[in-house]
C-alpha cells in the first residue's frame, strides 16, 4: 500500500456507524472542552497505529506477530481478541439495521454479504473497500457538519480519561487488519499519521454539530442525523462508515475460524456471525451505552 492507499485504510478502521452517528463522540467526549481530549486521543490514535503497523511488518502479519510475543499463548490471546471484536461487529450490523428499521434485518444481512466478498480477498480486497468508500465518507462529513461551537475549556478532566479509553479501544480492536496491513505497507508512519489526523479532524466536525444543535440531538440514538435533520445523505454516508467497520470487525473471526480444519471452521464462521447478529438486537445506542464500557474497562 502506498501513503494515502495506507491512509484511507486506517481511516475505514477508525470511522464506523457510532462514529459517524456521533452516538459513540457524545458518549466518551462530553460538551465541556471536548477539542483538546479529541486532540489528545488523535496522537494516542496514532501512536497506537504506528505500533501495530510496525509489529506486522517486522513478524509478518497478525499471526507471525501474535506467536512471536506470546508463543504457546497466541491461541488464547486471539480467541480473547475475536471476542472483544464482537462488538464493534454487532455495533456496525445494529447500525445497518438502524438505517432501514422496517426492513430489519435484511440490511445486516446484504452488509455482511457485501464484506464478505471483500475478506475474500485478503487485505487487497479490504484495501479496494476503503480505497472506495472512504474518500467519499469524508466529504460528507467536512461538508455537512458546518457550524455548531468548540470549547478549548479544560476545568472538566472527565472527557480526558474517556477520550483516550475510546482511542485505545478503536486502536485495539483494529490491531489484527492493522498487522496483517503493516505487512503490506512500504511506509508505516506517514499513513498512520495522516489517518489520525483526519479522523481527529472528523470528531471535532461532528461534535461540534452536535453540540451545537442542543439537547435534541444529545437524546437522539443518531445524535448527527438529528443535526442533519434526516438528510437522505446521511443514511448513505453512515452505510459507507458502516461497511468499511465491519470488514475490520470481522476480520480477525474469520482469521481465528480459518486456522480449524474441515467442517469446524464452517461452523465456527456461522457461529461467530450469527453471534454477532443476535448481539446486534441490542440496537446501536444499547450497544454504544452497555458493551462498550464493558469492552473498555474489562
Amino acid at each position: 500500500m502506498g501513503i494515502f492507499q495506507g491512509a484511507f485504510f486506517i481511516v475505514g478502521t477508525g470511522i464506523g456507524a457510532g462514529f459517524i452517528s456521533g452516538a459513540e463522540l457524545a458518549r466518551f467526549f462530553p460538551s465541556v472542552g471536548f477539542v483538546l481530549p479529541v486532540m489528545l486521543s488523535s496522537v494516542l490514535f496514532f501512536l497506537e497505529c504506528l505500533l501495530f503497523l510496525r509489529l506486522g511488518k517486522r513478524y509478518g502479519g497478525y499471526f507471525g506477530t501474535l506467536n512471536s510475543l506470546f508463543g504457546r499463548g497466541a491461541t488464547v490471546v486471539s480467541v480473547v481478541i475475536c471476542l472483544c471484536a464482537l462488538v464493534p461487529c454487532a455495533g456496525m450490523l445494529a447500525g445497518l439495521n438502524s438505517l432501514l428499521p422496517s426492513l430489519s434485518p435484511l440490511p445486516a444481512l446484504v452488509g455482511l454479504a457485501v464484506v464478505l466478498l471483500c475478506i475474500r480477498k485478503g487485505m487487497a480486497g479490504i484495501s479496494a473497500l476503503n480505497s472506495v468508500l472512504v474518500p467519499a465518507l469524508l466529504v460528507f462529513i467536512f461538508a455537512c457538519s458546518g457550524g455548531g461551537r468548540a470549547e478549548f475549556a479544560t476545568e472538566n478532566l472527565l472527557p480526558y480519561g474517556n477520550g483516550l479509553l475510546y482511542a485505545c479501544m478503536n486502536a485495539f480492536l483494529a490491531a489484527p487488519v492493522l498487522m496483517d496491513a503493516g505487512r503490506e505497507m512500504k511506509r508505516t508512519v506517514p499513513p498512520a499519521a495522516m489517518a489520525s489526523a483526519v479522523i481527529g479532524a472528523g470528531a471535532l466536525c461532528i461534535l461540534s454539530a452536535v453540540y451545537g444543535a442542543g439537547d435534541g440531538a444529545l437524546n437522539a440514538e443518531m445524535p448527527f442525523l438529528f443535526v442533519m435533520r434526516g438528510s437522505k445523505l446521511f443514511f448513505v454516508a453512515a452505510a459507507l462508515a458502516i461497511l468499511t467497520s465491519l470488514a475490520s470487525a470481522i476480520y480477525p473471526m474469520l482469521c481465528l475460524c480459518g486456522r480449524l480444519n474441515g467442517k469446524k471452521k464452517n461452523a465456527a464462521k456461522i457461529g461467530v456471525l450469527f453471534a454477532a447478529l443476535l448481539l446486534s438486537s441490542l440496537g446501536i445506542g444499547g450497544i454504544v451505552r452497555v458493551l462498550y464500557p464493558v469492552l473498555g474497562f474489562g
